[in-house]
């Protein structure tokens, strides 16, 4: 019988189960595990393969700073267990060259093959005659570490050689780990674009202390809606452990990292979370205790200088209704059914919330700048509409107000209203969550969104804020909160 590969990849991977949550369907390949030197990138790779070698799998390891004996001591196994492939191509040839990534790709490529060929001799067949896949040959590979390996060959040298490696990995059934130092080098970005999904690990200080964190920051075919970063720890023996206490505040979803504080038996970040939920429970007269949590993503937006006294009540209302017919036309709100999304009002604008893709507020922002920037143009400029937006995601409630309508709210929308009331005309601001959702998608993501710095918002908490900006949307400038703060400094 076939294990399916989500389960196996969970069994495969260090950590997985804890990093994607408990969420089932997430069937990694190719991994680029990121992480500062020293973190433990290595020890997590070691784990990795000693997985494979206790459960009869082949795997294979190349590296270019260990030598083969180094390798047995390492995998705290003697040669004659070690039934699979180690390559250091550093040491094939007295001097290293591209005759060594080629010899590599060839040892490489024929043990696949062979493989592959004792599979098929070998494949079970079902009473009608189709053959049966078994989990038996399932492959672990590990290349460790990038970095080192464009320092002895040329960039150029190792994409190609990657090009042609993944192309015979992904053609045998194969859960492979590429290491790389973090930050990840602008030139490296073209070798690392080929991975299923990016792990990263980083350190963090704590009352003096540097603690390990990692987390699963995208995958392939699925929305990573808020990475968690999942604490672990390494010992003496290069052990992992990973925090397996995966006691969430009910207020946002996210890991509490520390002892939390509980209310009705719910458990909280902090004191405050417990008093806003209080204060959910008393305005929402059907708020369960026991409600189920929505994630959303959310774009919010808001006139500019509605407000002024200056402006006649009736030049108001013309905004507000012309803003409407505006996000009514752009084809991320109008293509999108109402069952999967959230449309509230909020006074000088609205907040809009996607249920599943978190590019859909991106791409509504940019639509809407686009059609404002020419309304303006043949518009008198007190007939001008100008915006600011907040983007961002999290959680929300399903309520139901005193008239018994229904109704959300939730962190996921105030955060969207708090990031967008640090901006000024044409800001796009987005909250670090997002961010890091929307960037590993596409180059454009990524030059476009830039992080803009950290602002304290309400009860002292600290956020990062990114600027989304180009030729046809967004504003370039410094929002003027932040020009305040780099002036003060």
């Amino acid at each position: 019988m076939s294990i399916p590969i989500d389960i196996i990849s969970k069994m495969a991977i260090p950590g997985l189960t804890e990093l994607t949550d408990g969420e089932e369907n997430v069937s990694p390949t190719l991994l680029l595990l990121s992480g500062p030197p020293g973190i433990g990138k290595r020890d997590y790779c070691r784990e990795f393969l000693e997985e494979g070698l206790a459960t009869q799998k082949r795997c294979v390891f190349i590296s270019s700073k260990i030598t083969d004996r180094e390798k047995i001591e390492s995998l705290s196994v003697n040669d004659n267990k070690f039934k699979s492939l180690f390559v250091n191509p550093v040491l094939l040839y007295e001097t290293p060259n591209e005759k060594s990534l080629q010899e590599t790709l060839m040892k490489i490529t024929s043990y696949l093959s062979d493989i592959r060929t004792n599979e098929s001799h070998n494949m079970d067949t079902h009473p009608s005659g189709t053959p049966i896949e078994g989990d038996g040959n399932f492959i672990y590979f590990v290349m460790d570490s990038l970095n080192h390996f464009c320092d002895i060959f040329e960039v150029s040298a190792i994409k190609r050689f990657l090009a042609r490696l993944v192309l015979q990995l992904k053609r045998s059934k194969t859960i492979g780990i590429f290491t790389i130092d973090s930050p990840i080098s602008s030139e490296y970005q073209s070798i690392v674009s080929f991975c299923d999904g990016i792990i990263e690990m980083k350190f963090e200080e704590s009352n003096d202390a540097l603690i390990r964190k990692i987390r699963l920051l995208s995958i392939a075919g699925h929305a990573m809606t808020k990475p968690t970063w999942i604490q672990f720890s390494i010992d003496k023996n290069g052990r992992f452990t990973f925090a397996d206490d995966l006691t969430k505040c009910t207020l946002d979803g996210r890991v509490i990292q520390h002892p939390p504080v509980y209310y009705l038996d719910l458990p909280f970040h902090s004191e405050d979370c417990a008093i806003t939920y209080r204060k959910f429970m008393s305005v929402f007269k059907d708020l369960d205790p026991k409600y189920e949590v929505l994630n959303y993503n959310f774009c919010f937006i808001d006139i500019v200088g509605l407000s002024n006294p200056e402006l006649a009540v009736h030049r108001q209302k013309e905004k507000i209704v012309r803003l409407n017919e505006f996000i009514s036309s752009c084809n991320s709100f109008r293509k999108i059914s109402d069952e999967l999304k959230i449309i509230l009002p909020a006074g000088d604008g609205m907040a809009i919330g996607y249920e599943n893709n978190p590019e859909l507020p991106y791409k509504l922002s940019v639509e809407l700048h686009r059609f404002l920037h020419k309304y303006n143009k043949r518009m008198a400029h007190d007939n001008q509409i100008k915006v600011r937006i907040g983007l961002s995601s999290g959680p929300v409630f399903t309520v139901y107000d005193i008239s018994n309508r229904r109704n959300v709210w939730g962190p996921g929308i105030i955060m969207a209203r708090r990031v967008m009331d640090l901006g000024d005309s044409w800001h796009i601001l987005i909250t670090e969550n997002f961010a890091m959702q929307l960037i590993p998608l596409y180059e454009e993501y990524r030059n476009n969104i830039r992080l803009i710095g950290s602002y304290e918002i309400k009860h002292g908490e600290k956020i990062n804020v990114y600027s989304a900006y180009s030729d046809d949307h967004g504003n370039p400038e410094l929002p003027e909160k932040f020009k305040k703060i780099y002036t003060r400094q």
